[in-house]
């Protein structure tokens, strides 16, 4: 059996019982970095053998994994923090695994992308990741121009050292009002999150407000808001609220247009009073 485990995104004590309890259990770990799986594994104080699995040897590692669970070893893989294979290696092995019908399953934990969702305060009902967002400042353009069609919220991981970069290049591309929210280090000590639009998120950064240190997620929602004037027709949704009530209604009208079920609720909710 292969155990897919989540590990913490910054505070130790996110890590389940039931991961701690496995990784006590299985034969072999594969951690992205044996160095950063080495202070997790003496803090919960479990003495295994762990073994590389990295974006540079993922292809040779996933088949020595696959061959030893067919001899009936069962082993743990391990990111360096939430979960493998979401923006981390991972992939030709489970693909292994299916091939070969072999079993494998995932222990829940913390992720950074959920986490971001919510505490964003932005829409949730849709969202798109992205994960790492490309070094290349014209790739940043091509993703940045494609955001401007989008209705739905955006995630994307970023390095404190190519931020500053990353959201002018989204400034100069994006309506100065699109909502944008900035998680850092996120179940840390000094977890801050902040929320505004994107021209008063890089007068904060340009002022220091946002210290260019830690982990960034960023989140970002091009919808335009409602109460500034989107082509949702007042006449049209009134006599949805004859009949449904505004939950229902605004999933009703969510399904035959193009907007989220949270901007309809809040539209309906303005328009009814």
């Amino acid at each position: 059996m292969l155990y897919i485990i989540c590990t913490p995104i910054g505070n130790l004590n996110d890590f389940s019982l039931r991961s701690i309890n496995t990784l006590k259990q299985v034969d072999i770990i594969f951690a992205e970095d044996t160095r950063v799986a080495a202070k997790l594994l003496q803090h919960f104080d479990i003495q295994k053998k762990t073994k590389p699995f990295h974006e540079h040897n993922e292809n040779e590692a996933s088949e020595e994994i696959t061959e030893l669970l067919k001899s009936g070893k069962t082993i743990a893989l391990l990111s360096d923090a939430g979960a493998p294979l979401i923006s981390d290696p991972g992939y030709p092995l489970i693909q292994n695994c299916i091939k070969e019908d072999l079993s494998f399953t995932v222990l829940p934990g913390a992720s950074a992308l959920i986490n971001a969702v919510i505490l964003s305060g932005l829409p949730s009902d849709q969202f798109s990741f992205y994960g790492f967002l490309p070094k290349q400042h014209e790739a940043k353009r091509k993703i940045a121009i494609k955001l401007q069609n989008s209705n739905l919220t955006n995630i994307f991981f970023e390095s404190a050292r190519r931020i500053v970069k990353t959201m002018s290049i989204f400034s100069e591309v994006l309506n100065p009002d699109t909502q944008v929210a900035i998680c850092r280090e996120m179940t840390k000590e000094y977890e801050s999150i902040y929320r505004g639009t994107i021209k008063e998120m890089m007068a904060r950064i340009e002022s220091d407000e946002i210290p260019l240190l830690g982990e960034f997620v960023i989140v970002i929602y091009p919808g335009l808001s409602l109460d500034e004037g989107l082509d949702l027709d007042e006449n049209f949704c009134l006599p949805f609220l004859d009949y449904l009530s505004p939950t229902e209604a605004s999933k009703l009208i969510a399904k035959i247009t193009s907007f989220s079920k949270q901007e309809v609720y809040k539209f309906l909710l303005r328009i009814s009073k």
